[in-house]
C-alpha cells in the first residue's frame, strides 16, 4: 500500500495540470468546430429555401441503417474500399467509445480493488479499435499511394490526416504500454495481471520500457501524454475542424443522409413559372441550401465517376468533378453572395457579383449536355449527393433564360411544341399502327379499364410500332378491356423537362391532364419507362393522380393471375438490359426477368453491369436526339457489353433502349447474329399458335 500511495501522490501532482490542459484544449477544439460549422452553415444559407424537414423517424432510420453499417459503401463489385472504410469507422467508434468510458471512470475503481469489468471491457474496446484503425490505415495507404486508382485525387490534406491519425493511435498504444510497465493506473490502482487479454497490443509495447526504473517511467508517461499524445490529439481535431479537410465528412455525411430527398427518385422539382425570380440556376446562390450542403458533403470517393457512362466513354462529364468545381465556386463566391444578400443586393452586383460564370467558366455547356440523367452517379453515392437535379437546373437556365440549346435538341423541342411529339420527320399518325387490330379510342368509347398510353416512339417510329402491336395483342389475349388516346395523345413532356424546358413541359402536362381527367381515366399502362416515370411521379405535382403501370409489371401480373399463358418455346439466348428509368429510377428489376423466365427454351444470361449497376444505353436526358459529343458512343459501348455475353437476343423494355441497340448492332455489323427485342415482343411470340394469337 505504501508503494501505491507514493505513486498516487506523484501522479496527483502532475495529473491536475494535465487535466486542466486537456479540458481547455477540448473546449478550444469544440469552439473551433462550432466556428467551422457556422461558417459552412452560413454559406449553405446563401442558397434558396427547400423543405427537407418531414418524416423525422424515417430520416433517422436512414442514417442509422446507412451511415452506421456502411450499407452503400459496401455495395457494388469493388468491396475493398468499403471494407477499408468499415475498419476505419468502427475502429474509431470503438477507440473513442472506450476512451470516454475510461476518462469518466465508469469502471468504478477504488484504491484497493482492481478495475471493474466495464473498465476492462472499455480498455479492450479501445485496443481493438486502435488495431482496426491501423489495419484500415495500412489498406488506405496501399490503395491511395501504391495502387492509386484514377478516381482518387490525393491531396496534401489526405497525407496530413493519415500521418497525424497514425501517430495519434501509435502514441496511444505507447501510453498504455508505459502504464503497464509502471504497473500503476492514473487512479493509483494496480493493473490486472492478465493485461495480455485486455490490451494485447499495448501489452507487447510495454515490454519495451521494462528496463526503465519506476520514476523514469512515470516521467516518460506524463510528458509523453502531455506533449505528444494530448497535444497531437488536440492539434489533429483542430486541423480537421478549421481546415476544409475531408475528415469533416464524419459530421457532414450523416447530415446529408438525414436531409436526403424523400420524393420519388424519378421526380424533378418543379417551380412556379409565374412567381420564379430566376429560371434554373446561373449563380451559386440559385441552388437551394440542401444542394449546397451536397457540395460540402461529397467525400471525393469517385464512385460516381466510375459508374458514369458518359465519363467511361470519354465524354467531358465527371459527376465528381462537377460537384467539386461547384464546391470550390461556393467557397469563392459564397461570402460575396452572402454580403450582397445582407445588403439586399438581389441583382448580384457589387460585392456579390460573380468573377466567374457558373455556366461556362465553372461548368461548361458541353459537360451539362453530356449527361444522360441515368442516375448511376446518385445510385452509387454513399452520402446521397444529388448530381442530376443540379445538372437539370443549370440546363433550365440555358434553355429558358439564355436560349442556348444544341441544334438537334432545339428541333425536337420545336416539334413537341408544334406537333405534340418528338418524332421529327415521321409520316406516320398515332393510329397507323392499329390497322387491323380493332383497337378502340377513348373518343369512340371511354368505357375502358385500362388506357394504353402508346407514347411517341411506339406510335410514330416504325421499329417501335412492333412493340405497340405486340403489347396490344398480349392484352387482347388476356381479355383486357383497353383503349388508346389515338390522335389526341400528345408527348408526356418527359424529354423536354430533362432538356431543361420546364415551361413547355408544364404546358404539355396541363393539356394531357385535362384530357385524361375529362375521359375519367383511372389506370394507365405504358411501354415507355420515360412516360411511365413522368406520368407516375411528376404528373401528381400538377394534380394529375393516376394509377400508372409499366407494361412489364402489367404482363407479369397477367401471367401470375393465369390470364396469360406462354405456350410456344423460343430457342434463344437472351440478355436483359435494365432501362435506367425503369430500374434505378423505379426499382423494377424482377418483373422483366420474371416474364422471360416463363418463356420455354429461353436461356438467360446477365451482363456484368446489370440490375442497379446497369449501364445506360445513352438515350436518356435528351441524349437520344443529340450528336455524340466526344469519345465512344454510349450505345456502342453497351451493345458491346451485351454481345460479350454470347446472347443472340438483347431484350429491352424501353423504346429508346431498343432503338439505341438497333443502331449499336448495325455499327457492330452484327445484324445477322444479334437482334434487339422488347420483352413484349418476346412474350407475344411465345403465346402465338402457328403465327396466330
Amino acid at each position: 500500500m505504501e508503494f501505491w500511495a507514493s505513486q498516487q501522490d506523484y501522479l496527483n501532482d502532475v495529473f491536475t495540470p494535465i487535466l486542466i490542459f486537456s479540458l481547455l484544449g477540448l473546449a478550444g477544439v469544440l469552439g473551433l468546430f462550432a466556428l467551422g460549422f457556422w461558417r459552412r452553415y452560413r454559406l449553405w444559407r446563401v442558397g434558396g429555401s427547400e423543405d427537407r424537414s418531414g418524416d423525422v423517424a424515417h430520416r433517422l432510420k436512414t442514417v442509422i441503417t446507412v451511415a452506421i453499417p456502411h450499407r452503400r459503401i459496401l455495395r457494388g463489385s469493388e468491396t475493398f474500399p468499403g471494407i477499408m472504410h468499415f475498419l476505419l469507422f468502427w475502429g474509431a467508434v470503438l477507440l473513442i467509445g472506450g476512451k470516454i468510458v475510461r476518462l469518466f471512470g465508469l469502471g468504478g475503481v477504488s484504491e484497493t480493488a482492481p478495475p471493474h469489468d466495464v473498465f476492462l471491457y472499455a480498455s479492450l474496446c479501445s485496443e481493438i479499435g486502435g488495431g482496426l484503425i491501423l489495419v484500415g490505415g495500412v489498406l488506405a495507404v496501399w490503395r491511395r499511394y501504391i495502387r492509386r486508382p484514377a478516381r482518387l485525387d490525393t491531396k496534401s490534406d489526405d497525407t496530413h490526416v493519415f500521418v497525424m491519425a497514425f501517430m495519434l493511435v501509435l502514441t496511444g498504444f505507447m501510453i498504455k504500454g508505459y502504464r503497464m510497465a509502471t504497473g500503476v493506473e492514473m487512479s493509483g490502482v494496480s493493473e490486472p495481471t492478465d493485461w495480455a487479454m485486455w490490451g494485447p497490443i499495448s501489452y507487447g509495447v510495454s515490454h519495451l520500457f521494462l528496463t526503465f526504473d519506476t520514476v523514469l517511467r512515470n516521467e516518460i508517461l506524463v510528458w509523453h501524454r502531455v506533449f505528444f499524445h494530448a497535444f497531437l490529439g488536440l492539434f489533429f481535431f483542430a486541423y480537421v475542424f478549421v481546415n476544409r479537410s475531408r475528415m469533416q465528412h464524419i459530421v457532414l455525411s450523416p447530415l446529408n443522409i438525414y436531409f436526403r430527398s424523400l420524393k420519388p427518385k424519378g421526380a424533378l422539382t418543379p417551380f412556379d413559372l409565374e412567381t420564379a425570380e430566376n429560371y434554373g440556376v446561373s449563380k451559386i446562390e440559385h441552388f437551394t441550401w440542401k444542394q449546397l450542403l451536397d457540395l460540402d458533403a461529397c467525400t471525393r470517393c469517385g464512385r460516381c465517376q466510375d459508374n458514369c457512362p458518359a465519363n467511361l466513354t470519354g465524354k467531358t462529364l465527371s459527376p465528381k468533378q462537377v460537384i467539386q468545381d461547384l464546391r470550390e465556386h461556393l467557397w469563392q463566391q459564397g461570402p460575396k453572395a452572402l454580403k450582397a444578400k445582407k445588403k439586399g443586393d438581389e441583382s448580384g452586383d457589387g460585392n456579390g457579383s460573380e468573377e466567374l460564370l457558373l455556366i461556362g467558366d465553372v461548368i461548361t455547356e458541353d459537360v451539362l449536355w453530356s449527361c444522360t440523367t441515368c442516375r448511376a452517379c446518385m445510385e452509387i453515392c454513399p452520402v446521397y449527393v444529388e448530381h442530376v437535379d443540379k445538372i437539370v437546373d443549370m440546363r433550365r437556365n440555358l434553355v429558358l433564360e439564355q436560349a442556348s440549346v444544341p441544334e438537334t435538341a432545339e428541333s425536337i423541342l420545336r416539334s413537341i411544341e408544334t406537333r405534340g411529339h418528338s418524332c421529327r420527320g415521321t409520316t406516320l399518325t398515332r393510329t397507323d399502327w392499329t390497322t387491323g387490330l380493332e383497337i378502340k379510342t377513348l373518343a369512340d368509347d371511354p368505357n375502358v379499364d385500362v388506357l394504353f398510353w402508346t407514347g411517341c416512339q411506339a406510335a410514330l417510329e416504325e421499329r417501335n410500332n412492333k412493340v405497340a402491336i405486340a403489347l396490344a395483342k398480349v392484352m387482347k389475349e388476356a381479355g383486357v378491356n383497353f383503349g388508346i388516346m389515338g390522335a389526341e395523345e400528345s408527348c408526356c413532356g418527359e424529354p423536354v423537362r430533362r432538356m431543361g424546358n420546364e415551361y413547355l413541359f408544364q404546358m404539355q402536362v396541363a393539356k394531357n391532364i385535362g384530357l385524361l381527367q375529362g375521359y375519367g381515366v383511372k389506370k394507365i399502362v405504358t411501354a415507355c419507362p420515360h412516360c411511365f416515370n413522368t406520368l407516375k411521379h411528376e404528373y401528381p405535382q400538377f394534380e394529375g393522380e393516376f394509377e400508372v403501370v409499366h407494361h412489364t409489371e402489367f404482363i407479369a401480373q397477367l401471367i401470375r393471375e393465369g390470364k396469360l399463358k406462354p405456350v410456344k418455346g423460343l430457342d434463344a439466348t437472351v440478355t436483359y438490359h435494365d432501362s435506367c428509368y425503369l430500374g434505378r429510377y423505379n426499382d423494377i428489376y424482377k418483373e422483366p426477368r420474371e416474364i422471360l423466365g416463363h418463356i420455354k427454351g429461353l436461356k438467360k444470361v446477365e451482363m456484368e453491369r446489370s440490375w442497379d449497376r446497369g449501364f445506360c444505353c445513352g438515350g436518356g436526358g435528351g441524349a437520344f436526339w443529340l450528336e455524340n459529343r466526344a469519345g465512344v458512343k454510349i450505345n456502342d459501348a453497351r451493345t458491346e457489353q451485351a454481345m460479350e455475353t454470347g446472347a443472340d437476343v438483347i431484350a429491352t423494355a424501353c423504346p429508346y433502349c431498343l432503338q439505341m441497340f438497333v443502331d449499336g448492332i448495325k455499327t457492330k455489323d452484327a445484324e445477322e447474329t444479334v437482334k434487339a427485342m422488347d420483352v413484349a415482343e418476346l412474350i407475344a411470340d411465345s403465346i402465338s399458335r402457328n403465327g396466330q394469337t
